[in-house]
């Protein structure tokens, strides 16, 4: 997926400045699509160059213009084309993984800090989850069928913080009470 189709997915609601779409990006999609404000801007230069959005001025007192970006039919034609095609699960690349692999009692303190630090980021970042979720998806039989696929979204986005703290407590409960003088 490129960035193009997240801007263009993020537009179907409403038109959006670079501003507001910048910001709800990262309330949004932002969880499991991570893009600078400035590739956002980047991306919709080029998104209206394809002509798949389109851009208005619209002029405010006191303040520099404001352009406000829309879908437009091409840009809808490029999504639903988009959508059309297979996705492939994608594969973990995960750093700490590799380390491991290099697990060692010279460094199993370091190891075990990363591993920590670790814990305490996907414990907030699942509070932050469950709290969207109690706001805005408590009930998600009554949500329209695009909100399921945004409950969706964040139900996998909780699965996978809760699977990834459950591994984080196995890995300092195995590590912890490791006897440095096992090596290899």
């Amino acid at each position: 997926m490129a960035l193009s189709h997240a801007i263009l997915v993020s537009l179907l609601d409403r038109p959006q400045s670079g501003y507001d779409l910048a910001k709800r990006f990262d309330q949004t999609v932002g969880y499991f699509w991570k893009a600078r404000h400035q590739q956002i801007y980047l991306e919709l230069h080029k998104l209206a160059k394809l002509g798949w959005v389109h851009s208005e001025t619209v002029p405010q007192r006191a303040r520099p213009n404001r352009i406000v970006y829309a879908i437009t039919p091409h840009g809808q034609r490029a999504l639903d084309e988009w959508l059309r095609l297979p996705t492939e699960p994608p594969n973990i690349k995960e750093e700490l993984l590799i380390k491991l692999f290099a697990l060692k009692p010279a460094n199993l303190p370091l190891l075990l800090e990363e591993t920590r630090r670790r814990l305490c980021a996907h414990r907030q970042r699942l509070a932050q989850y469950q709290q969207l979720m109690q706001q805005h998806y408590a009930q998600p039989a009554q949500l329209s069928l695009r909100r399921r696929g945004h409950y969706l979204g964040l139900r996998m986005g909780i699965l996978i913080e809760q699977a990834t703290l459950q591994w984080c407590e196995e890995a300092l409960q195995l590590l912890m009470p490791a006897d440095p003088s096992q090596s290899a």
